[in-house]
């Protein structure tokens, strides 16, 4: 009982004493034989019990009060005592972060890396694409899911956007075991950079070279800027050397529309050109008729057709050892023409 309750309850338990005797007269005449003889003897008797029985009633009400409050505490304090009978403290439930039945299961927080490179092959079905790494011969395989965020040009994408031949960079990492693409950033649009391969045709009207780069199974075309400049092995050069089956390397700047403006062409090669390569000899496959050099003079390596050498000069050639060839350039391939074996001691010999 607070200090409130106490100051109410000490007046009225005064008057219920002061009052007691009143009270008693009231009941003894109504329960007396004579007391009961008629109404209207009782009936003016009953005003001056009024104030007795109104404190009495008010009484019982603040009595009562602070009992009822107490139950009530005791009632909301019995459900947590019920949840932690086990001695565990109650817990809410949270929702879960995915459903273990329908939903793949968070990546794991492993080490993530970066890399560059071109789409090769895509299996929307078995949800794995090949890239081809910039500047790397061997191709990686990678996964991908619901799991993976995809963006073409800085922009939310999905996998049906993903092409093959697209310039990719993809953050990859290890989930299973297994090489997982968990963000893929494709790049649709032409940059500024510079770019590697095989003329395919030019467009004299729109100025467009269309050239298959070494790293993409696709074409990329490239606007020609008109103050472009063409450079040759020997001398300066013009936009009518961009002949098909070319080797070309350029430097592209702004973008304009979806095709890079090039600056500077170099022809590195012509159909029927002829070259000459010298260095050691790193793969030969005589059944192939195929030889590999690595080129001193920009050490460089280079597949060499051997279909116009004589089998009997073939013989010589060893791997580890150091040749030279003058080869043709055919439009696909260097073939090769000649053949000099550099003996011991320095001498050569010619084939």
């Amino acid at each position: 009982m607070d200090a409130i309750e106490l100051l109410a309850f000490v007046p009225l338990s005064l008057l219920f004493l002061w009052r007691f005797q009143d009270l008693w007269l009231l009941f003894r005449e109504l329960s007396h034989p004579t007391g009961r003889q008629e109404f209207q003897g009782i009936y003016p008797t009953m005003p001056r019990y009024l104030p007795t029985a109104s404190a009495l009633l008010i009484l019982g009400t603040l009595s009562n009060a602070p009992l009822n409050a107490q139950a009530t505490s005791d009632l909301r304090s019995s459900k947590p005592a019920e949840a932690s009978s086990t001695g565990a403290p109650a817990k809410a439930t949270l929702p879960q972060p995915y459903d273990p039945l329908l939903d793949l299961p968070p990546l794991p927080r492993n080490k993530v890396s970066l890399m560059g490179g071109t789409i090769a092959t895509l299996d929307e079905v078995q949800n794995h694409l090949v890239v081809q790494p910039f500047g790397g011969k061997q191709k990686l395989r990678l996964n991908f899911d619901m799991r993976t965020r995809i963006y073409n040009d800085g922009k939310s994408a999905v996998a049906r956007d993903l092409k093959a031949g697209q310039r990719v960079y993809i953050d990859t990492m290890l989930n299973g075991g297994k090489v997982f693409a968990k963000s893929i950033w494709i790049q649709s649009l032409a940059g500024t950079g510079d770019a590697r391969g095989q003329v395919i045709g030019y467009d004299s009207e729109r100025k467009i070279l269309s050239l298959r780069d070494e790293v993409s199974a696709q074409p990329i075309d490239f606007r020609i800027a008109a103050d472009a400049v063409i450079h040759r092995t020997i001398g300066t050069g013009s936009v009518a050397d961009l002949t098909p089956g070319s080797l070309v390397s350029l430097s592209f700047g702004p973008q304009q529309g979806r095709s890079g403006l090039v600056r500077e062409v170099n022809l590195l090669a012509q159909p029927g050109t002829v070259f000459t390569f010298f260095g050691r000899i790193t793969f030969l496959d005589l059944s192939r008729r195929t030889v590999a050099i690595s080129n001193q003079s920009d050490n460089k390596s280079y597949d060499l057709s051997l279909e116009s050498i004589p089998p009997g000069t073939l013989q010589n050639l060893r791997e580890g050892g150091m040749a030279g060839f003058s080869a043709v350039f055919d439009g696909s391939r260097y073939v090769a023409q000649k053949i000099e074996f550099v003996q011991t001691g320095g001498t050569t010999n010619q084939k």
